[in-house]
């Protein structure tokens, strides 16, 4: 009795959270208590239905007999009433058939969301395993079996992770790990069978923050991990195969371009085949005569440019008062000597092609400025104009000079040559490359056979010689040695007697010191300017270079050559 009149006395609470009429009826079928939302189904309309009777109520419904569910109209609406016999009476609750139409809808909602996540955990490819907050085993689906190869997997539903452990069905349970670290927990546990599986657990929390579920994910990546290192193997057959396909072109390059038989050729060949895939600015170094120029046609002739110009300024050939002009271009009237129609400048010449600038070092610094300017705006004026004009031309640059020595010196601003030096490359001398000496002579002896319709070739002894000489002057120098015993030499065979005279003492052994004795102090330095005199002019430098480089005046520089000209005219007659 206790427990019904406690129970009765929470039946306000009960009712009024429901949202629907309830009616409770005593057995002798009087309304004892209803909720708020009951009494706008009172036949009668009366603000409380507590106290009528089942036909006040209902009118002409016949009283139930037992649990049931009746449809009629109460109140001019359609409901559903369902009465529940109870030990404290019969309970009716009335429902708009509305409703219970969107009960059904959601009823059916619910049951093709069931069916969807059970299709989606029964028939998923990964491993799923699902644990209560206490880390015992409630769900596990046939992929789990098959990605771990556990047997009697099954058997951990109801198991507590702990004894999963202890009886060796797992080496580690990622559950545990999840319970202690209260978060998301990876790892790559080892399995007996060899496989590599991926384990992620990952906590479920209910709206107090304890752990409700741990969905276990597990994934078999040991064929992923066997796809992964083909691709790096494939990568790296690529990557070798482009290696190879650099080498190849570089030793395969068509003839005016670049000849390159020693590794350290190759070696700048395959760099200038890489940067000419880009637009970087290229900074090529070297010594007067190595092929600066041949790499870089070699660049352009190699890249996205190769249809448009190829615009060559040396800047140490063009006198200083000319070069601006002869960069930038100038419009009609700009200054005195102007040209009546204007002049386009090489820059404008370059248009989506290449623009060289050879012996940069030589530059003044009034014109480093302007340069840098360009370089970094990519836009230029003409000398007398207003409109300013886009520079569109991958820049190359050489030099055989120290810039950063220069740069040191101040002699080069150190801004223009870190726009200049994006990428660059070194091109050795040839006595560093003795290799490239016989496929060089090769290559030039072909081209001044045809040019001076020979068919002339080097006796062993002769190739011999080109082989071990210095070669101060480098490709250039060799290539006017080659032009020069073709032109001149008769028979068909170049002898060693027919190549110059300082390639044929170098040919051997090196030659010994001169010995005071033998020669005065005079005599000696003699040989030593005739020597320097003839090392730059086989390299094609101007008087006006050579004064600079030595130090001296031009018209010094002038009658030093013309008195080493006369000498050697003197004793070549006299050989004769």
């Amino acid at each position: 009795m206790m427990l019904e009149n406690e129970i009765i006395s929470k039946l306000p609470s009960v009712f009024s959270a429901v949202d629907a009429p309830v009616f409770l009826f005593g057995s002798d079928w009087v309304v004892v208590d209803a909720n708020a939302e009951a009494k706008y189904f009172s036949a009668q309309g009366e603000p409380s239905p507590i106290g009528r009777s089942f036909q006040d109520i209902f009118l002409s419904l016949p009283v139930p007999s037992g649990d049931c569910a009746v449809q009629t109209e109460v109140a001019g609406k359609r409901v559903l009433i369902r009465f529940m016999q109870t030990r404290l009476g019969y309970l009716a609750l009335i429902l708009p058939e509305q409703s219970r139409a969107e009960l059904e809808k959601e009823l059916a909602e619910a049951r093709e969301t069931l069916f969807d996540l059970n299709a989606v955990f029964n028939f998923s490819y990964d491993g799923i395993f699902v644990t209560d907050g206490n880390a015992v085993g409630l769900r596990i689906n046939e992929s789990y079996h098959r990605v771990t190869g556990i047997e009697n997997a099954q058997d951990m539903v109801g198991m507590s992770m702990h004894e999963v452990v202890d009886k060796g069905f797992v080496s580690e349970s990622v559950s545990l790990q999840v319970l202690k670290h209260k978060k998301a927990i990876t790892t790559r546990p080892k399995l007996k069978s060899g496989k590599e599986i991926l384990m992620t657990g990952t906590p479920v929390f209910d709206d107090k923050g304890k752990i409700i579920r741990i969905i276990t994910n597990v994934r078999d990546i040991s064929e992923l991990l066997k796809l992964n290192k083909e691709l790096e193997e494939v990568r790296q057959q690529s990557q070798r195969y482009y290696t190879e396909l650099l080498h190849l072109r570089s030793q395969n390059m068509p003839a005016g371009n670049c000849v390159a038989s020693s590794p350290a050729m190759r070696k700048v060949a395959e760099t200038a085949l890489k940067v000419a895939e880009t637009d970087l600015a290229v900074l090529i170094t070297g010594d007067s005569g190595v092929g600066k120029e041949v790499i870089a046609r070699l660049i352009h002739d190699s890249g996205a440019r190769k249809k448009n110009p190829f615009i060559k300024i040396n800047c140490g050939a063009i006198p200083e008062n000319l070069l601006e002009s002869e960069l930038f271009g100038y419009e009609r009237g700009a200054f005195t000597s102007a040209s009546t129609r204007g002049k386009v400048g090489l820059f404008e010449l370059a248009e989506s092609g290449t623009l060289f600038l050879d012996e940069i070092g030589e530059l003044p610094l009034a014109l480093q400025v302007k340069l840098l300017g360009v370089l970094q705006d990519l836009k230029f004026m003409r000398i007398g104009g207003t409109e300013e004009k886009k520079l569109n031309a991958r820049i190359l640059a050489a030099t055989n000079q120290d810039l950063e020595k220069m740069i040191a010196e101040k002699k080069f601003r150190c801004d223009l040559f870190y726009r200049i030096c994006v990428a660059s490359i070194h091109v050795p001398p040839l006595r560093e490359r003795k290799e490239d000496i016989f496929a060089l002579a090769c290559y030039y002896l072909d081209r001044y056979n045809s040019q001076y319709k020979t068919d002339k070739s080097l006796s062993s002894q002769a190739m011999d010689a080109l082989k071990n000489y210095p070669w101060p002057g480098n490709v250039r120098q060799l290539q006017h040695v080659i032009e020069q015993t073709v032109a001149l030499t008769e028979g068909a065979y170049i002898t060693l007697d027919a190549l110059p005279a300082d390639v044929r003492n170098h040919g051997g052994a090196a030659r010994a010191p001169v010995s005071a004795q033998q020669k005065s102090l005079p005599d000696i330095l003699r040989d030593v300017e005739a020597e320097i005199l003839t090392h730059y002019l086989q390299q094609g430098w101007s008087s006006y270079k050579i004064a600079r480089e030595l130090g001296i005046s031009q018209p010094t520089a002038v009658r030093k050559i013309q008195r080493l000209i006369s000498n050697k005219e003197a004793i070549h007659s006299r050989i004769e």
